[in-house]
């Protein structure tokens, strides 16, 4: 997270100022924003319907001393005794952490998208926009979303010229997904006909709603502006084709009628998804096998891989949905985990009545109480 905002130089959250952790008011951030004098920090989305409120939230430095270490393995042991089921989680410092419960918040998985005619470049030559580096001149970044916009302008922000190849125009777009799936007055609906649908059309759905990726207005005017200036090219409608690499480190590309040389080629056409691509996981799965679907583990409807073990995020989206790697699909993830894990048994009494029922429901009488008198009189 750290590493990506600052390679990238994003500002703002690409998220409604509803998207946060709060379940009970959903203009507790933009409330907070107004309270503490920090509305500059918010950016106007311009959203068709008033009730999402404004956009982007700015991007802040936040601490990560939560971080302990960097998982590896996973084993689970079972009380012979009581049957309950618990973890203990391996770091690679050799730290076991045992818990009662582990929940898998692991961001998306999979392998990067790489584009079949340019398989072939030289190796350093063809390089993910996480290894990008700022001793390199003219660039070529393939891809049609936001990603491919910021490699983009970390680009040129040291000075060198950028081509953008596409399948297709960018298309402008507050937000990957519709809004009417986090608009509180469809959201519902969207979600209910999603679970109900089969695994295979769930698969298909997820692609059809993020339709490819999209990049926000602000990002936009700041593209036109790197085009007038002559410094930025967007191509479209043309697959790269790797030509050649000559012996002074050029890679010579052809997108359509044009041919050119780079010094690289970014790569930012996003993952296929495969949850083994992650060596903890693919440890997990071979251990406690569950079913596959278009590289996402087949969960349960309460997001547990197995007993105690839950999934969160991006990993979840066969059984959250098209946002499940977005602020507003992890809160409703993290409510299922919540109740999955009886984290709210505090709301109820030792009677398992609700904290917030009537306590006097007992003095009323029901129908056979009465019937019962009236015999007995």
């Amino acid at each position: 997270w750290s590493e990506n905002f600052a390679r990238l130089g994003i500002k703002f959250l690409r998220s409604p100022t509803m998207a946060h952790p709060d379940h009970f008011d959903m203009n507790a951030l933009l409330a907070y924003a107004v309270a503490n004098n920090r509305e500059d920090e918010l950016s106007k989305s311009c959203m068709a319907w008033e009730k999402l409120k404004s956009g982007f939230w700015k991007a802040q430095q936040l601490s990560h001393n939560y971080v302990k270490g960097v998982a590896v393995d996973l084993t689970r042991h079972e009380n012979d005794e009581s049957g309950d089921i618990g973890y203990t989680v391996t770091l690679a410092d050799g730290t076991e952490i045992t818990s009662s419960y582990v929940v898998l918040a692991l961001g998306p998985i999979g392998a990067p998208i790489i584009p079949p005619k340019i398989c072939n470049v030289p190796k350093g030559q063809l390089i993910s926009w996480k290894r990008m580096q700022k001793d390199i001149q003219p660039h070529h970044v393939v891809g049609g979303g936001l990603t491919a916009v910021q490699s983009a302008q970390y680009c040129l922000r040291q000075g060198k010229k950028v081509y953008i190849c596409s399948r297709r125009p960018l298309v402008e777009r507050h937000f990957d997904i519709d809004t009417c799936w986090f608009d509180r007055r469809s959201a519902n609906m969207h979600i209910s006909d999603f679970y109900h649908k089969p695994e295979s059309q769930r698969l298909a759905d997820l692609r059809e709603v993020r339709g490819g990726g999209s990049v926000p207005p602000m990002y936009m005017e700041d593209v036109r502006k790197w085009q007038a200036k002559g410094m930025l090219t967007l191509v479209h409608g043309a697959e790269p084709e790797f030509l050649r690499s000559t012996e002074d480190g050029k890679v010579w590309t052809s997108m359509g009628q044009e041919t050119s040389a780079f010094d690289c080629i970014i790569l930012a056409c996003g993952i296929k998804p495969d949850c083994t691509a992650n060596s903890f996981v693919k440890k997990i799965q071979e251990k406690y096998p569950v079913k596959q679907i278009g590289g996402f583990p087949n969960v349960s409807v309460d997001l547990e891989w197995s007993k105690n073990l839950l999934v969160v995020g991006a990993l979840a989206s066969l059984n959250v949905g098209p946002d499940s790697g977005n602020i507003m699909g992890a809160r409703r993830a993290a409510s299922i985990v919540a109740n999955t894990l009886e984290c709210k048994s505090w709301l109820r009494d030792e009677k398992g009545r609700g904290a917030l029922s009537n306590p006097f429901t007992e003095l009323f009488w029901d129908e056979e109480d009465s019937s019962s008198d009236s015999d007995s009189d």
